[in-house]
């Protein structure tokens, strides 16, 4: 690469990564935001990739201890739960509404039919006693 007329080089430091979806070993540049998986042909965002790899090759040599925070996860939980029954409320709500909303309608087309006919029929016995066609 030439800057203000001199040459440097420029050398790319590759580092190991997974790819997201189908979990290939990859070489990428750290410096890019997003690639393309060589083997799946999936884009990626580099540093979830990088991430990845990390995460799967790590190692726990020793371990002297370990605190697990049952309240914390307790307290997802319960969020993760009260969430998706709020959803379920939710969605049941709109289902009787809409459901309300169809029988209103049908309820409204069926009377707006019945008045027609009986108007017509009404019309119809007018007009047949008028003329005497009614014995």
């Amino acid at each position: 690469m030439e800057v203000n007329g001199t040459q440097t080089t420029q050398q790319t430091r590759f580092v190991q990564a997974t790819c997201t979806k189908c979990g290939a070993a990859l070489e990428i540049d750290p410096s890019r935001d997003a690639a393309i998986c060589p083997y799946c042909d999936t884009p990626y965002v580099v540093e979830k990739a990088i991430q990845q790899y990390n995460i799967k090759n790590a190692h726990i040599d020793h371990v002297d201890h370990v605190t697990v925070d049952m309240k914390g996860s307790v307290d997802s939980f319960l969020g993760f739960a009260s969430r998706q029954m709020d959803k379920a409320r939710e969605d049941s709500r709109e289902r009787r509404r809409q459901s309300f909303m169809n029988d209103k309608n049908f309820f409204k087309y069926f009377f707006m039919m019945f008045g027609g006919l009986t108007a017509m029929m009404t019309v119809m016995w007018f007009v047949m006693n008028v003329a005497g066609l009614w014995a």
